[in-house]
């Protein structure tokens, strides 16, 4: 399988974590290690949701949809708040842009 590097995600990606890291829930947060870094983050209870949700390869405009149904939020608020986690999850290399 062919990976591209992660320049910037949006809507039209389908994204996946790296299936090598390590996490562990913590309370209603998640720690996540990530080795080739050396280094922790810490995902709030939504951030949570959403990297359970980053198991099986998902599109992010589809994310934002299942998120709009569960949580109280504007959609935009969803798109910008999504794009900017997962934007950053890919620069810490956590997750990757998938094949649709």
């Amino acid at each position: 399988m062919t990976e591209r590097p992660i320049l910037n995600v949006s809507l039209a990606d389908t994204v996946v974590r790296y299936a090598d890291l390590l996490f562990s829930a913590v309370d209603a947060e998640m720690v996540i290690f990530q080795v080739k870094q050396d280094a922790y983050f810490s995902l709030d209870e939504i951030g949570a949701d959403i990297w359970h949700r980053l198991e099986q390869p998902i599109g992010v405009g589809a994310l934002c949809e299942a998120l709009g149904r569960d949580y109280e939020a504007e959609p935009a608020t969803i798109h910008r708040d999504v794009l900017a986690l997962l934007n950053q999850m890919a620069v810490a290399e956590l997750i990757r842009i998938a094949p649709p």
